[in-house]
């Protein structure tokens, strides 16, 4: 990977946060791979806000970032959770959607886009949780076309980067219809590897019966002339304990872009 302090690269993390589980837990080990990764923007899924807590935000204020979060599912009781994009530039815009759903008894979806003003560039990234039960690829390719809708063709800028919790593997139809239009960092940056972001090895995943897979990504759109957008490296990381605790039951990825100064 890139350092990260090179004024020329945009660092994008996305990670599935589990929620509320164990929270207390997992909370500083997720404070320390971000510190670690010191990523420019990170998307987030599985955000819980109750009214004393919001995870995203608590997660900005450690790290130094600003953070936006919308609802996807009001659970009963005061709690939600939701989708959230953390920024340590600044953000201009933001907008969410509902996605759809087919069936009664699966738990809504979302996703959520965040405009950023980054080296007098408007880059949009989009954090998404697609719907989860391994026999649902219909809901999710339901759900793939209203997000590329909803996503477009990014600023001109600078590609739209989509990043999130597909749920489906990389040869699953849902996937492949995003990869119609967007390229995936992970396998652009290291084709051929495997890139397991549900691993059996996490502890809080052993007992699960769904094999190891690739289910996490960040997606993003063909690079601008001037070569912005251009993936520099990805890899997966949160994949591995801190301060005794693993960060989440997903493991993450990061990713780096060309974005050099418009001036320049």
């Amino acid at each position: 990977m890139t350092s990260p302090d090179r004024d020329d690269v945009l660092t994008v993390l996305t990670l599935n946060i589990w929620g509320d589980h164990l929270w207390e837990e997992r909370k500083h080990a997720l404070v320390d791979w971000l510190t670690e990764i010191r990523p420019d923007v990170v998307a987030l899924q599985e955000v819980t806000r109750s009214p004393q807590l919001c995870e995203a935000t608590w997660l900005a204020e450690q790290t130094g970032m600003d953070a936006v979060y919308a609802a996807a599912y009001v659970r009963s009781g005061p709690s939600d959770f939701g989708n959230a994009v953390l920024s340590r530039w600044p953000i201009v815009g933001s907008r969410s959607l509902q996605l759809t759903l087919a069936g009664a008894n699966i738990e809504p979806r979302g996703a959520l886009t965040v405009d950023l003003r980054v080296r007098n560039r408007l880059v949009s990234v989009t954090s998404t949780h697609l719907s989860y039960r391994f026999d649902e690829g219909r809901v999710r390719e339901a759900q793939v076309h209203q997000l590329t809708d909803f996503v477009g063709t990014g600023s001109g800028d600078f590609p739209p980067i989509v990043c999130g919790d597909f749920n489906a593997r990389p040869e699953s139809t849902e996937v492949r219809l995003v990869g119609g239009l967007l390229f995936d960092a992970f396998e652009v940056a290291r084709p051929g590897e495997l890139g397991f972001t549900w691993n059996n090895i996490n502890p809080y995943t052993a007992r699960d019966p769904t094999p190891d897979q690739r289910i996490d990504y960040i997606f993003v759109g063909p690079r601008t002339a001037d070569g912005a957008g251009k993936v520099l490296a990805a890899a997966v990381v949160c994949d591995a304990p801190r301060r005794g605790a693993w960060p989440s039951d997903h493991f993450g990825v990061v990713a780096q872009f060309a974005c050099p100064d418009r001036d320049h």
